[in-house]
């Protein structure tokens, strides 16, 4: 990605009360990470033997952790679900409910090392242990951000993936969350502060707060500015609109790079697997990613098997994903990537493309929320204009919740993916290509509208053993959906992904029900 450059000088002082950074290594082919911590897994029968997670549950014994490597100092939780399994506590509804004995993110644990170890040579030998299931160096991430000297007078990505039209739908919910795993969302920003319900801090950070100095310049806003575009407060009569009305998951992980001299995002896997056990409904990553280390891919299987979406920045190296440092994105089925569009539509010259994209999304003269830093507090808040992928995926993560929060309990992560990619509007060439994916960012109140009326969807070729009504397992009759739901409800016909034809055969419906159809494929009864 393009080096983060900054019209801020950098001073040199370093506020007194900062924590001490962590030891940076840096492999051979360039990638960054903590060179004190490893993280790893212990396999599932290790794991019931020092703790199950039923009646018998008991804290775990550390010495025994310990006892995995020479190098250990110590072995820590590094995410809440992991932390009340160490604790003997019982786990999360949400993790237990994965059914595993002991569920993969409860047994992902961090391995601290003595000082002057190194993990990459540790973690190599820490995987030959007959206990431990994988081993991964912590890798650091750059913010997919791109310098910016523009200045905008209006805040236009909104209105183009019409966000303003699909506010006049009134959310179900505004109880969803949208997690943030980045450089730190400033807790005290007055277009942000209020819907803040969760703050945590990885490598080093005490919290989700984003960090104030002067050294690292405009890569100290970044995850500032990412929460606004995806939930900044609308109407509050200062500052600008965030695409949804929800609840911010602030995941500080910033780890000051001192090689590049700027922050980097690092223990990305930890921030993953807390956000999903503590409510997280999409995760926004707006960094890079060279190549998916163990710990990663199990952050996104534990996302993917909860239904959280993971929605990820495609890079601004200006090739494609495949080839370019975000490559490990693509390297796992679950993350939508996103690319960075222009106000005339037209990709950003810098973004990332290929045949990995899945939407685009405006990310070029963004205007959102940034950080007080240095500057005292402004009861106004302060905002920048900023350029990247970094600025389309919150874009699309805010998307993503207010798809949700239309129908919680019937729609869930692949869901939504499947209602972005039939709402959104076909750019290039037709179909899916290497600049737009399935194509721009779109919310159209149509389709939301139907969205929140079903009581339950209908696709005629759901071959799964489950109709539970919902639009992942949907009725495949709509007898089956009558007898299902009571008089009055609402039926939409052309939910599910597993079909683009919606035919059903002729019949007499006998009960007080309402048919409905998204607005984007037909429906026909009777077929001819």
């Amino acid at each position: 990605m393009k080096k983060l450059t900054s019209t801020m000088m950098v001073l040199g002082m370093v506020l007194a009360a900062q924590a001490a950074d962590p030891a940076i290594g840096r492999l051979p082919n360039g990638t960054y990470y903590l060179k004190e911590e490893i993280n790893f897994s212990l396999k599932a029968e290790v794991a019931q033997e020092l703790s199950p997670v039923g009646a018998g549950r008991r804290p775990v014994d550390k010495a025994r952790l310990r006892g995995l490597h020479r190098a250990a100092r110590e072995v820590v939780a590094a995410h809440s679900g992991a932390e009340r399994w160490l604790k003997g506590e019982e786990l999360p509804a949400r993790v237990a409910a994965v059914g595993e004995q002991v569920p993969k993110l409860a047994r992902s644990l961090r391995m601290q090392l003595h000082a002057g170890e190194d993990a990459a040579q540790v973690v190599e030998e820490l995987k030959q242990n007959g206990d431990v299931a994988w081993a991964s160096i912590v890798k650091l991430h750059k913010p997919s951000l791109t310098p910016n000297d523009a200045r905008w007078s209006e805040q236009w990505g909104p209105e183009r993936v019409r966000a303003d039209d699909a506010w006049d739908v009134p959310q179900a919910s505004t109880t969803e969350r949208v997690a943030v795993i980045d450089t730190g969302v400033d807790l005290t920003h007055p277009d942000l502060a209020s819907r803040i319900v969760y703050n945590r801090g990885f490598g080093g950070n005490a919290n989700g707060d984003c960090k104030r100095d002067r050294r690292g310049g405009s890569s100290i806003d970044h995850g500032t500015h990412v929460a606004g575009i995806a939930a900044a407060i609308r109407g509050n009569s200062i500052g600008v609109a965030g695409v949804v009305n929800a609840r911010i998951m602030a995941m500080g992980c910033a780890s000051w790079n001192s090689s590049e001299s700027e922050y980097y995002i690092c223990c990305a896997a930890d921030a993953i697997n807390d956000a999903v056990a503590n409510g997280a409904d999409a995760i926004n990553c707006s960094f890079g990613n060279s190549s998916l280390e163990s710990d990663e891919s199990d952050a996104l299987d534990n996302a993917q098997s909860a239904g959280v979406l993971v929605v990820v920045a495609a890079g601004n190296d200006g090739m494609n994903v495949d080839s370019s440092p975000s490559q490990g994105w693509n390297d796992h089925s679950w993350p939508l990537i996103v690319s960075n569009t222009r106000d005339t539509d037209a990709l950003n010259a810098s973004s990332n493309f290929g045949s990995a994209i899945d939407l685009a999304a405006p990310g070029t003269s963004i205007l959102s929320t940034v950080s007080t830093n240095n500057a005292g507090a402004n009861a106004n808040g302060n905002y920048a204009f900023f350029n990247g992928t970094s600025m389309a995926s919150p874009h699309v993560a805010g998307a993503a919740v207010m798809v949700k929060s239309m129908n919680p309990t019937r729609i869930n992560g692949s869901a939504i993916k499947d209602c972005l990619y039939r709402m959104a509007e076909d750019l290039g060439a037709a179909g899916k290509d290497s600049s737009y994916g399935n194509g721009l960012l779109q919310l159209w109140p149509s389709f939301l509208s139907a969205l929140k009326e079903a009581d339950a969807f209908v696709n005629p070729d759901n071959n799964f053993f489950i109709h539970t009504g919902t639009y992942t397992f949907p009725y495949n009759t709509i007898p089956g959906a009558i007898a299902g739901n009571p008089a009055g409800s609402t039926l939409v016909l052309n939910g599910g992904s597993d079909s683009s034809d919606y035919h059903y055969p002729a019949q007499t419906i006998s009960s007080a029900v309402t048919l409905r159809a998204l607005p984007d494929r037909s429906v026909l009864i009777g077929k001819p």
